[in-house]
């Protein structure tokens, strides 16, 4: 996590966005307590995205084994300055394969036709990277990788700047 605190973005950040790690991600969360920040965490919505809410008070369960407030302020996501993203795998393009369900990706749909704000930062262990992924059409990728190796800061395929 020191990698990700270091960046300018999460520096600079006023409202930032995190998560609860699960099934071997890195998990950003005890981190970020340990250094008493303002965070906001998602919350699944039955509509199929996320909310982002301030916990106030414990965690609870959420579906899909997630931890998520029970009760907090609601900050929306166009709102936020940067969101630290899990995944399961991502390449050096800044795609990126979650745990399947899309929730990342139906929230942060805006981001397809308009630049930051928020930046999405994925954190991964270096195995995660791998070489290729295809993405579709609804994907949202990455603005910058951090993984235990260093930081990758994704470049559009050339034509695509």
């Amino acid at each position: 996590m020191t990698r990700v605190m270091e960046l300018d973005e999460f520096q600079a950040a006023g409202r930032l966005a995190a998560y609860v790690g699960m099934r071997g991600e890195i998990d950003p969360w005890p981190s970020l307590l340990a250094e008493d920040l303002c965070v906001a965490l998602p919350v699944i919505q039955p509509r199929g995205d996320l909310e982002f809410v301030i916990p106030e008070g414990p965690l609870q369960p959420g579906p899909f084994g997630t931890s998520q407030p029970a009760s907090g302020e609601r900050v929306r996501p166009e709102r936020l300055d940067v969101v630290l993203v899990p995944l399961v795998a991502a390449d050096r393009r800044g795609n990126r394969i979650g745990h399947g369900a899309g929730y990342y990706d139906r929230t942060f749909a805006f981001r397809l036709s308009q630049p930051t704000p928020p930046t999405l930062i994925g954190i991964a262990h270096s195995f995660q990277v791998v070489p290729v992924l295809e993405p579709r059409s609804w994907d949202v990728p990455l603005d910058i990788l951090v993984t235990d190796k260093g930081i990758l800061r994704p470049k559009p395929p050339i034509g695509e700047d």
